[in-house]
C-alpha cells in the first residue's frame, strides 16, 4: 500500500530532526566532556600549586632573631619553588659529635603578617656564646626615644669638637627601660666601652649615645673607629679573658696610623680637663651608682610583690 506523500514528508522531517538532535546532543556531550577534562586539569594544576610553607603569623621586625616555631605551617597556592621555602632543617646544624644545635637566624627585612617565609628573607648570623661573654648594664649611654627590646645599636662617642667615634657596633638590646640598656658583651668590648665611658665623663660637652640600625637584618655591623688609651691596650694585652682573635684584631687596629691619629685627637680633647679628670669621673660614677641602686630597689620591690623573693 502506497504511503500518503504528506505523511511520508512528515516522517522524513521527523527523522531528519531526530538525527539532527542526536548530532547536536553528541556535540554538546563532547563539549561537556572536554570542559570536564579541562576542569580536571585546572584542578590538578591548583593541587600542584598547593605547597606546605611557613608564613609569618604576625609582623616581624628586621633583625629579629627567629626559630622555626616563630612561624606557622600552612598549605597555600604558590608558584614559588619548594627549594626556596624555609624548612625546619635550615635552623639546625650538626656538630662534630653528632649533636644538633640551633642556628642563630635573623630576618633581613621587615616581614608583614601572612608573608610566605623564603630563605632569602632570613640570614644566619654569628652569635658566639664564649666564656668571656657577659650581660652588661649601662645607664650612662644616651638612648633614643623610640629604642626598644630587640633593636641593634652602635655605641658612639661624640666629642665637643665634632669628632665622633664608634666604640662598639651592632649590639642587640636585650632589654631597655627609660635610662638603662642591657647588652651581651665580650671582654674586649667591655674594656673598650669602659674606656670611652671614662673619657665621656672627663671631656665636658662630649656624649656617649646609642645609634639604632634601621634594617638590622640587611645591614652589616659598622667598623669600630674608637681608639682606646695606651693603659687600656696594656690591660687588653695582659687580660687572660680577652679572646686571642679579639686581642689580635684590636692590636692590628690600634697600630694602624689612622687609629694613632684618632687617639691623638681624643687625648687633645681630654688634655684641658686632665686636672679635674678624677673628680669628673667620680661624679659620673656616683650618678651611675645612684641610678643603679634606684633601679635595683624598684626591681626587688616588684619581685617581692609577686612573691618571687623574700626574707625569711
Amino acid at each position: 500500500m502506497a504511503m500518503n506523500p504528506m505523511k511520508r514528508r512528515a516522517q522524513n522531517s521527523f527523522l531528519i530532526g531526530f538525527l539532527l538532535a542526536l548530532v547536536i546532543m553528541a556535540v554538546v556531550v563532547m563539549l561537556l566532556l572536554s570542559k570536564i577534562q579541562g576542569l580536571k586539569q585546572d584542578y590538578q594544576q591548583l593541587l600542584d600549586l598547593q605547597k606546605p610553607v611557613y608564613v609569618a603569623s604576625e609582623y616581624i621586625q628586621s633583625g629579629t632573631e627567629v626559630q622555626i616555631d616563630s612561624f606557622k605551617s600552612e598549605k597555600v597556592q604558590t608558584s614559588l619553588s619548594q627549594e626556596d621555602m624555609v624548612q625546619a632543617s635550615d635552623f639546625e646544624q650538626e656538630n662534630e659529635d653528632g649533636s644538633i644545635t640551633q642556628k642563630t637566624i635573623v630576618v633581613r627585612t621587615d616581614i608583614p603578617a601572612g608573608t610566605i617565609i623564603t630563605k632569602d628573607l632570613l640570614e644566619e648570623v654569628e652569635n658566639r656564646t664564649t666564656n668571656d661573654q657577659r650581660m652588661q648594664e649601662y645607664n650612662m649611654i644616651i638612648l633614643p626615644t623610640l629604642l626598644k627590646n630587640g633593636d641593634y645599636i652602635d655605641v658612639r662617642l661624640q666629642l665637643p669638637t665634632g669628632e665622633e667615634y664608634i666604640v662598639v657596633s651592632k649590639k642587640k638590646v636585650v632589654y631597655t627601660d627609660a635610662s638603662t640598656v642591657w647588652m651581651k658583651m665580650y671582654e674586649d668590648e667591655i674594656l673598650m666601652l669602659g674606656n670611652a665611658i671614662v673619657e665621656a665623663y672627663t671631656i665636658e660637652g662630649s656624649k656617649l649615645y646609642a645609634a639604632p640600625y634601621t634594617q638590622a637584618g640587611m645591614q652589616d655591623a659598622a667598623t669600630p673607629t674608637y681608639a682606646p688609651s695606651n693603659n687600656v691596650m696594656n690591660l687588653v694585652d695582659k687580660n687572660p679573658n680577652v679572646r686571642t682573635e679579639a686581642r689580635n684584631a684590636l692590636f692590628k687596629r690600634y697600630n694602624d696610623q689612622e687609629q694613632a691619629t684618632v687617639r691623638t685627637q681624643i687625648d687633645d680633647a681630654k688634655s684641658p680637663y686632665a686636672a679635674n679628670q678624677d673628680a669628673s669621673v667620680e661624679e659620673g660614677l656616683q650618678e651611675e651608682l645612684t641610678k643603679r641602686q634606684a633601679g635595683r630597689q624598684e626591681y626587688v620591690e616588684a619581685l617581692e610583690g609577686t612573691g618571687t623573693i623574700g626574707t625569711e
